[in-house]
């Protein structure tokens, strides 16, 4: 009887894979590529299993030469049912299909695992009953509109009893082959237009934004050497101003902080204005609308 579940299992599996499958947090990343990823805590409150948020979603576009970044979040389920068999996940595997190179993500992009999520020969490995993240990341190079390809297979272990609490890489039956193939998530990479950066000065102002990424709020730090003046200026990505405070600085460093609570998520630059000098400076706001 397990044997006749286990081949039963695929059309479960199937109906699960996509519902897992269905969806990703996206934000665009810093200036220096990210090596690391976070859960999306909303999602995390919904407490389901797949990814946030929906297909529909899909992608944020890109643009040549701007670093790009992608947050993942994972959560798979800890057990699945068919008729009176219960089957525990081991863990969820992604791969590139054998007709594409690196999820055929843009050039210049990167698939990079989270902490929790193993990569070996490029098969990335998230735990069955536990929630993991990844980022795509990287600056475009070229101008075009991919369809990323994720092959997703599941591994399962028929229970005797409960299945574990902890969560698991290794063991477990390939419970779908060949493996789904995952083909409705695009990023589109425009060529570079709207804003530039400004021009940095020898005597940099030393800014920063911490968290970076954000939700909500973000603390601007700043060095200088006198007590003036100083203007903050937000943008978006198009050149268009959304925000400007004026401040006067103290000597050393100065902070400021910045409420974007009512902003829509993406990648913003912001510019500290102080005498003759100025420096800009990407910041990015995730988990908003």
């Amino acid at each position: 009887m397990v044997t006749l579940a286990l081949i039963n299992l695929k059309q479960i599996c199937m109906k699960k894979i996509f519902t897992l499958f269905l969806a990703v947090t996206t934000v665009l990343a810093l200036a220096q590529a990210p090596t690391t990823c976070s859960v999306d805590p909303i999602f995390m409150a919904m407490n389901k299993a797949g990814i946030w948020p929906d297909s529909a979603t899909n992608f944020f576009q890109g643009t040549v030469g701007s670093p790009y970044g992608q947050n993942i979040t994972v959560r798979v389920p800890k057990d699945t049912a068919q008729g009176i068999f219960t089957f525990c996940f081991n863990r969820i595997e992604l791969s590139t299909p054998n007709s594409f190179t690196n999820f055929n993500l843009p050039p210049g992009l990167s698939f990079l695992a989270g902490p929790t999520v193993t990569n070996s020969a490029g098969v990335f490995k998230y735990p069955g009953n536990a929630t993991s993240c990844s980022v795509i990341s990287g600056t475009p190079t070229t101008v075009g509109t991919y369809t990323v390809q994720f092959n997703v297979q599941p591994y399962l272990t028929p229970a005797v009893g409960l299945c574990p609490n902890t969560p698991n890489y290794t063991g477990g039956s390939n419970a779908i082959s060949p493996a789904t193939t995952l083909a409705y998530y695009i990023i589109k990479i425009n060529a570079a237009v709207g804003l530039k950066e400004e021009e940095v000065s020898s005597r940099s102002l030393n800014v920063s934004n911490v968290p970076n990424p954000f939700s909500g709020n973000t603390t601007i730090k700043f060095t200088v050497k006198d007590e003036a003046p100083a203007k903050i200026c937000v943008y978006n990505l198009l050149g268009d101003k959304i925000f400007e405070d004026k401040i006067k600085t103290t000597y050393g460093d100065n902070s400021y902080e910045l409420n974007a609570t009512n902003w829509s998520s993406g990648v913003y630059l912001y510019t500290i204005q102080y005498k003759n000098f100025s420096q800009t400076k990407r910041m990015v706001l995730a988990g908003n609308r």
